[in-house]
Formats: C-alpha cells, structure tokens, sequence
C-alpha cells in the first residue's frame, strides 16, 4: 500500500467522523429545541385552562385574584409608588388625632390598595 492511499483512507475517515459528529450536534440541537418548544406549549396550555377557569368561576375566585394582584405589585414595587404617600398621609393624621385626644385609644387607620 502507497502512503498517499493510506493516508487518503485515514482523510477520508476523519471527513466522515467530523460530519457525524456535526450531524450529532444539530439532532441534539433540533431534539432540545422541540422539548423547549413542547414546555412552552403545555405552559401556555396550562396557563388558559387557569385563566378559563378563573373566568367560570367567577365571583369566587376574585378574592385570590385580587390577593395575586397584591403580590405582584409588592414585587414590583408598584404600591409603594402611590399608595405609600397616602399611607404616610393617614399615619400622620392618626398620630394628630391620638396627640389631641390625649386619651390611651389607639388610632385606627385605613389603607386602600
């Protein structure tokens, strides 16, 4: 055997391996992207069956819903925003209101969100 067909044969090997490898890779790519893809879905699936339900169910579910819209607005930072103001505006009055009473009854304030 002449080197150059060796060394043909051993090219020719390591051509085909690097492009199986590729191919490989771009299955593994495809099949990670179609399971991305099938959590989304069931994701979103799962999320307009909630919000099916929460439309059914309607007055019942208000108060949690309500209560979930509270939440995220803490967590965004949205409440303290607007109401934070008013809040310290009502703390103060009460705190007056208290002073003027002179008496041990504690200020009842009330907060609307």
């Amino acid at each position: 055997m002449q080197p150059d067909e060796f060394f043909g044969i051993f090219d020719t090997f390591l051509q085909s391996f690097s492009e199986a490898r590729q191919d490989l890779e771009n299955m593994q790519r495809r099949r990670d992207e179609e399971e991305r893809r099938a959590r989304m879905e069931a994701m979103l699936k799962e999320q307009r069956e909630r919000e099916r339900r929460a439309k059914k169910s309607g007055a019942s579910d208000e108060v949690g819903g309500e209560f979930d819209d509270l939440v995220s607005a803490l967590r965004s930072g949205e409440v303290f925003d607007k109401d934070l103001n008013k809040f310290k505006r009502n703390r103060k009055r009460s705190v007056n209101q208290l002073v003027e009473g002179g008496g041990r009854e504690r200020a009842v304030t009330k907060v609307n969100y």
